[in-house]
């Protein structure tokens, strides 16, 4: 079954054409990194595919699903079916939209209010760690010096 593979937006199109005649396209993901940004590339199936939003989501969610027969248990947002759920700031086709929130197996995993206090709590107490260090040492307490790593060697391959 053909793929809409996604490396520029003319190669979508491209492949776009050959798969109009499949029940099942759908969106080839083959680094880690495109799978992040999956949402952008179902925009660019839009853009450069021809593809309306309702045709350009079922490419990363409902026709994955069906191709491996698993359209009754998801796939989509239906009672009773499983669900990891993403909420956006906004359109989620648009690269402006941020994740707020994500929901795997009913379980809150990202929190974009909570993540800003982490980080918050986390700057605080590398201030505070900071601060210490250096109190200690204006104080005369004994200090050390950096420990250096052996260097490593960045050579590729046998150098035979």
């Amino acid at each position: 079954m053909p793929v809409i593979s996604m490396f520029y937006g003319l190669i979508v199109a491209m492949y776009y054409l050959d798969t109009k005649q499949h029940n099942h396209p759908h969106i080839h993901v083959k680094y880690a990194e495109m799978g992040r940004r999956l949402n952008q590339e179902a925009a660019k199936c839009i853009k450069y595919g021809g593809l309306s939003e309702v045709e350009a989501w079922k490419l990363c969610t409902l026709n994955p699903a069906k191709m491996l027969h698993l359209d009754s248990h998801m796939g989509s947002i239906k009672t009773g079916k499983d669900a990891d759920i993403v909420v956006w700031s906004d359109n989620p086709l648009s690269v402006y939209a941020r994740v707020e929130q994500t929901f795997v197996d009913g379980m809150r995993l990202y929190d974009i209010g909570r993540d800003a206090q982490k980080r918050d709590e986390i700057r605080k107490e590398r201030a505070r760690l900071i601060q210490k260090m250096l109190d200690e040492k204006s104080a005369g307490a004994a200090t050390q010096q950096p420990t250096p790593k052996g260097k490593k060697d960045l050579t590729i391959g046998d150098e035979n």
